[in-house]
């Protein structure tokens, strides 16, 4: 086949998920991104990327319809899955390639090939952008399948895999290690304007309407995502719900840094940006280097940053404010140190969680903050702590915004590993010091979740909570409501993740 058009959707969320307190205030960025690369690659491809969290599913329907591309590409996560498979099943009796990429289908690959034929291919790279390039380049006839990276598709011997390079070698300048090599600079700018004007009109709409007000006397003109590092320090020992796949430090120079800003300043009149990287506070000598780079002509730019208690200390948050850093995404996570360092590691505390938002509250930085609830032995005591702990936050005007759910153990996060494998489950249970509350229950995870690709995220977290936490979940619903509706009361926004609307039930 001949590929000459490709349509690029972030799936909206499926009916009944609850919202976080930012949902549909920034941007789908990976969509953006995979198309500015397909154009770069295939200039003669008619490419274009929207948003299923602000583009209703009948707007995006009638889009595929008279697009009629030849490659339809899907972002996926496990609270978008069902609006995926139908995108899917639409593309597919349209005559589309389709192919899955992000957390779901990293996550699920071969389940999703296994019970899905409406779906060709998945992409499980974390750097995606070279990888749908060369699939285009490998539909076209240019080279074959099996060469492009991290791959998942069909063949007659079953469901194969490339394990290769997810950037390719050519692509990277430099030498001296991730930080100075700036590894990410081979991902180009992204080019924002391959995204409907309409699209930027609502991101910036949406913020306004919930976070307007920590903006007074100032002009906001627009909102973008920016991801010019990846990883994190935790690396080798993660946050024991994380479910990213790739938490390695990679980074772009401070050079294209800045030239990323500057292009969106330029393609939609950017002034707020969030930097999804992972955990920029696990590199202090990146944050460092690039305000170092900062150009004298770029303006009063101002980020909102993934950071993390444990590693805030007064230098990083001086950095921060040169930057222009106005907001944090922090992890608190608890408000009781014993659930803390379960969660975490050895490092986190609740001492470091209210030193870490004092550091911040001083320096006039704004924090957006989640808490788990329903860790590995999680008590109605700790549960309690938690929920002072965030009428805490509130009463010291720490949080821009403060969500609450409760755990769901991603199956691409230690949790979900420890579901799928029992005798793992209760090794760590006795090396860290919690109990296995339901032995029975634990045996059957492998054989309920194991083979689906279609897991109900509120009976999974429910069956957790079930063996891992003392605190039922009745009283984790009962937590979230009381975190939420105080935070509402005084005016704060809210939210919940990975949580049906229904169950959470109204407060």
């Amino acid at each position: 086949m001949k590929v000459r058009s490709v349509l690029l959707v972030n799936a909206g969320s499926d009916a009944d998920v609850s919202s976080i307190a930012n949902d549909g205030t920034f941007p789908a960025l990976g969509v953006v991104s995979l198309a500015t690369v397909l154009k770069r690659d295939h200039p003669d491809v008619d490419v274009i990327a929207v948003d299923g969290q602000i583009t209703p599913m009948e707007e995006i329907e009638r889009l595929l319809a008279d697009f009629d591309p030849d490659v339809l590409g899907v972002g996926v996560l496990a609270t978008s899955y069902g609006n995926a498979l139908r995108l899917a099943e639409l593309g597919k009796q349209a005559g589309a390639v389709t192919v899955f990429g992000n957390d779901q289908a990293t996550a699920m690959g071969e389940r999703i090939l296994r019970h899905r034929e409406a779906v060709d291919y998945v992409c499980a790279a974390d750097v995606g952008e070279f990888a749908l390039s060369a699939l285009v380049g490998a539909l076209d006839g240019e080279r074959p399948i099996e060469s492009v990276p991290e791959l998942l598709y069909r063949t007659p011997g079953g469901i194969a895999r490339n394990h290769l390079p997810e950037i390719p070698p050519e692509e990277i300048k430099g030498s001296g290690g991730a930080l100075r090599a700036g590894v990410l600079d081979a991902i180009p700018v992204p080019d924002r304007t391959l995204m409907p004007g309409a699209n930027w009109s609502s991101y910036l709409d949406n913020y306004l309407g919930r976070y307007g007000a920590f903006h007074a006397g100032e002009t906001v003109t627009g909102v973008t995502t920016m991801n010019r590092a990846r990883g994190c320090a935790r690396v080798k020992s993660p946050c024991h719900f994380c479910g990213i796949m790739d938490l390695s430090l990679r980074f772009s120079s401070p050079e294209m840094f800045w030239a990323d800003v500057r292009a969106a300043q330029e393609q939609i009149s950017a002034s707020i940006f969030y930097e999804a990287f992972d955990s920029m506070s696990s590199s202090p000598r990146w944050v460092q280097a690039v305000v170092e780079a900062r150009p004298d002509d770029i303006g009063e730019p101002k980020f909102f940053v993934y950071t993390q208690a444990a590693e805030t200390t007064p230098r990083l948050v001086e950095l921060y404010r040169r930057l222009g850093v106005y907001r944090v995404n922090m992890g608190l996570e608890a408000g009781d140190t014993r659930m803390l360092k379960v969660l975490k590691g050895p490092r986190d505390s609740l001492e470091n969680n209210r030193r870490a938002c004092r550091l911040f509250k001083e320096a006039g930085i704004l924090i957006h903050g989640s808490l788990v609830l329903g860790g590995p032995g999680e008590t109605p005591e700790s549960l309690d702590n938690t929920v002072r702990f965030g009428r805490w936050l509130i009463d010291n005007e720490m949080m821009a915004s403060l969500e609450a759910q409760p755990l769901y153990p991603d199956f691409g996060a230690l949790t979900g590993t420890w579901l799928m494998n029992p005798d793992l489950a209760r090794q760590v249970a006795k090396e860290r010091g919690f109990e296995i509350l339901d032995e029975e229950l634990l045996d059957r995870m492998p054989d309920k979740y194991g083979s689906t690709d279609l897991v109900d995220f509120d009976e999974v977290s429910k069956d957790w909570c079930t063996i891992f936490s003392h605190a039922g979940w009745d009283e984790l619903i009962d937590a979230t409501h009381a975190i939420r509706s105080y935070a509402e009361r005084c005016g704060t926004v809210t939210g919940s993740g990975r949580i049906t609307q229904s169950t959470l039930g109204s407060q």
